[in-house]
């Protein structure tokens, strides 16, 4: 990789911009709406055709990334006359950075094996990516992260990615405790997070399903959920998932449990698949404390894959949940006190121009 000039203060840009009608705006994604620019660093930059890619814009790795469009077609058509302008730019410079970055995945791997009750107002899923991945993928000066895209689908509610070392959680990567899937953006991090082999990544997400009926399981589906932090960092290294799930022998361990407390109610049979299986869990104080106490304690399985989505060697399966001695306390709001005085009673206020 060539280090030479330093070149513009960008090394690439992915902007979204608004249609040129305003008013036609509130009828766009959300996910489109007050976005600001995403710029790379001075040193890093992203490779527009990586090594062995088939991909022209190999972001992160030798795959391609796809962008996620909601078009105003189908049930939603554009009004004859208007125009979509909306869309997104790539900037990109000649002049080579010091490092190519890369994006690395965080949390919960795509699965039904984690899920979420109904009628939860907060229910906390947690994805791994542990010491034991990190000590074999990162390099011995570590990979340091400058921005993250936390994403959850709809049921999500707040998402927070800590870094935690010796078993210490150490720093926040990113914090969310008003997360809206409607609006979801890239942020650069105010500081810059290095992350040493033998580290330890921790995602947690909360979701409210006080309006579903049925349990909300993993998935790709946008009724399905996810728990993600979408890190961009720097030098880009082969590890580009690292995530876990709850081993799936242990949850069965669970569907028997729960079948043998509530008279044998629930379908534990082979051929049964596990969304089949949330959906016929009676969902009383025990079948969710039980769930949730399963999700604190049992093992469970690492993905520690490269970008061609083969694990790095090891045995990753029954993998113990990092032992974290000390957390870190939730910071308590910074709000500025009001300087405006309330009004000792009610104002009367003339609308009649100042005639009787």
């Amino acid at each position: 990789m060539d280090t030479g000039g330093e070149g513009p203060p960008v090394g690439a840009w992915l902007l979204p911009w608004a249609p040129a009608s305003a008013s036609r705006a509130c009828e766009l994604p959300r996910l489109l709406q007050g976005l600001q620019p995403v710029g790379y660093l001075a040193s890093p930059g992203v490779a527009t055709k990586a090594p062995g890619s088939g991909s022209w814009l190999g972001i992160g790795g030798s795959g391609s990334r796809a962008v996620h469009w909601e078009g105003l077609t189908g049930p939603r058509p554009l009004p004859t006359g208007r125009r979509d302008s909306s869309g997104i730019r790539l900037h990109y410079t000649a002049t080579l950075r010091r490092f190519d970055a890369g994006i690395m995945e965080l949390g919960l791997v795509y699965t039904p094996v984690m899920a979420i009750p109904p009628g939860e107002m907060a229910f906390v899923l947690t994805g791994y990516c542990t010491d034991k991945c990190t000590q074999l993928a990162l390099p011995p000066s570590g990979i340091r992260i400058f921005a993250s895209q936390l994403h959850t689908h709809l049921t999500g509610r707040k998402v927070l990615t800590v870094l935690a070392r010796d078993g210490r959680e150490r720093e926040i990567v990113n914090r969310d405790n008003h997360y809206s899937p409607h609006f979801q953006e890239i942020r650069m991090l105010k500081k810059e997070v290095t992350v040493y082999p033998g580290d330890v990544l921790i995602t947690s997400c909360t979701y409210n399903t006080e309006d579903r009926t049925l349990a909300t399981v993993g998935g790709f589906g946008i009724l399905e959920e996810m728990c993600v932090n979408y890190v961009h960092y720097y030098p880009q290294t082969q590890l580009e998932l690292c995530k876990s799930a709850v081993d799936a022998g242990s949850l069965q361990k669970y569907f028997h449990l729960v079948n043998r407390f509530n008279s044998e109610d629930v379908c534990t049979c082979p051929q049964a698949s596990v969304p089949q299986q949330f959906a016929s869990v009676p969902w009383n104080s025990f079948s969710r404390d039980v769930l949730r106490a399963l999700y604190g304690f049992a093992p469970i399985s690492m993905h520690c894959n490269k970008s061609s989505a083969v694990r790095f060697q090891g045995e990753w399966d029954l993998q113990p949940l990092p032992e974290i001695t000390s957390t870190l306390l939730e910071p308590a709001p910074q709000c500025p006190a009001s300087q405006a005085q309330s009004p000792a009673g009610p104002t009367v206020v003339s609308i009649s121009g100042g005639k009787g």
